[in-house]
């Protein structure tokens, strides 16, 4: 129990990734779209969000003293959707409570930690493999962080993946630089660490069709040639270095 929290607080759980859900006490509550909206503004929002900078986040168009009288609405049928202990509500901001989790929070310091030089068991890195909220509401700046935790988390998965791969670990390595590569596609790093696993287990063939195929995509969608690092990781002789 969270220090803090009595016997008979709910215990609570904001997902993020990938699609957004409420849980209290274990269960799924259900929510309409705009408490729902509300808080994922919130919780993207760390430590919390000013007052006036939730309502021009959420109502863009509308004046301060409306978009400040549709707050107050909008947290009272939160409140009266989600029971007591999710908010922390002062006259200037609007946070979640400090013992609520947020599965991108976990996610963000998780990724924080392996780019410090921590190296976590793989099954505790699931959550640098989801997306944030392709699925649910959109409260106007979700892309933004949406970019942001996908700069993150596709270097903690590369590096993550560099360390399997210099462990001895082929496998491991192709299965992290792949989720790394399902973040960004174009991206070369990724794929130039799956073509090292590769070769390491003796499959040139593999290594080259990915090297061919990653060529053809950047060179299509960004008019530009894998760098010569990558290039000469499978033809270092210079065969192989033109044509589609």
């Amino acid at each position: 129990m969270p220090r803090g929290q009595s016997e008979n607080q709910p215990t609570w759980r904001v997902g993020l990734l990938p699609a957004f859900r409420c849980v209290r006490d274990e269960r799924t509550v259900p929510l309409p779209a705009a408490p729902s909206a509300l808080i994922v503004a919130v919780a993207i929002a760390e430590p919390g969000v000013a007052r006036r900078a939730l309502q021009a986040r959420l109502w863009p168009d509308l004046p301060p003293e409306a978009a400040a009288r549709r707050l107050r609405q909008l947290l009272w049928r939160a409140r009266r959707a989600t029971g007591t202990g999710l908010f922390e509500v002062t006259p200037d901001a609007v946070r979640l409570a400090a013992d609520v989790a947020v599965d991108l929070r976990e996610g963000t310091a998780l990724a924080r930690r392996v780019l410090s030089g921590e190296r976590p068991p793989p099954a505790s890195c699931a959550l640098l493999g989801r997306s944030l909220l392709r699925e649910g509401p959109d409260c106007g700046t979700v892309q933004a962080e949406r970019d942001r935790w996908d700069r993150l988390r596709i270097v903690a998965l590369e590096r993550l993946a560099e360390h399997r791969l210099g462990a001895g670990d082929a496998l491991g390595a192709l299965e992290l630089a792949g989720r790394a590569a399902e973040v960004d596609e174009l991206a070369e790093a990724p794929h130039r660490i799956m073509a090292l696993a590769h070769l390491a287990r003796n499959d040139d063939a593999s290594a080259c069709r990915l090297y061919v195929d990653y060529r053809r995509r950047v060179a299509r969608e960004l008019h530009i040639q894998p760098s010569g690092a990558f290039r000469d990781l499978l033809y270092p002789s210079g065969i192989g270095r033109s044509g589609g």
